[in-house]
């Protein structure tokens, strides 16, 4: 895993790209649709829970 890889949480959830990764977490961002209108989205999330789908 490394800034520009596309993730998932292992539990489930959209795709993400990884931004950059520090300390264990790795910062990623996704897009969402709310309301026909799509929103960036972004948050830290621990190694541990995601998986990679494309490096």
């Amino acid at each position: 895993m490394k800034p520009g890889s596309i993730v998932k949480l292992k539990s489930g959830g959209p795709s993400m790209t990884v931004r950059w990764i520090d300390d264990g977490d790795a910062y990623c961002e996704w897009f969402s649709e709310v309301k026909g209108a799509h929103e960036n989205k972004g948050a830290s999330f621990p190694l541990t829970s995601l998986e990679v789908l494309q490096a």
